[in-house]
């Protein structure tokens, strides 16, 4: 049962004291990743994004929020989408922004989402799936009109995103300008 539970476990001794005196002396080997916000280039705005669905499909929220190189935020917005996944909420997120960047002429951008899936179908390392294909195509499109990087950070990184996705699905929608 010990090998079973416990994986990492090696030599696990037959004797039934011997394993209680094992287990007592125990000690997990803990991984820590530390995770923080960054600045964005000077220049450049940081956008973090995020999508929620409650129910997978469900109700659907995303949030976004823009930053400047001293991490002021320029503008922050939560609001419900149209019933769907996660998947599909966190490429409407990224979407939304992209367009709100394109509209209010800002084009050298840092975009950082918290969905593994998106990074990568938008970077081209993984296939695009159905469901988000189109949403992707328009990112595409739009990435294409300006200065864009993309890439992945832990959810932790990404809190205001978050907090304006689950406000906006909770409570309702949310938009402050703040240039």
């Amino acid at each position: 049962m010990i090998k079973f539970r416990k994986l990492g476990l090696h030599n696990v001794p037959h004797k039934w004291p011997d394993q209680i005196d094992m287990l007592e002396n125990y000690m997990p080997k803990l991984k820590i990743t530390k995770v923080h916000w960054e600045y964005s280039s000077p220049g450049w705005v940081k956008v973090n994004t995020n999508g929620a669905s409650r129910g997978n499909p469900g109700r659907s929220s995303i949030g976004f929020v823009l930053r400047n190189e001293e991490g002021d935020v320029l503008y922050a917005c939560g609001k419900e989408v149209q019933e769907g996944t996660n998947s599909e909420s966190e490429a409407k997120a990224m979407l939304e922004a992209l367009r709100y960047c394109v509209e209010h002429d800002f084009i050298l951008i840092e975009l950082h989402t918290d969905s593994m899936l998106i990074t990568n179908v938008v970077t081209g390392v993984w296939t695009v799936p159905w469901s988000v294909a189109a949403y992707v195509e328009d990112i595409k499109e739009l990435m294409a009109q300006c200065n864009v990087t993309v890439a992945h950070n832990l959810r932790e990184g990404n809190r205001l995103a978050d907090h304006l996705t689950n406000f906006a699905i909770d409570i309702g929608p949310m938009e402050a300008h703040y240039f």
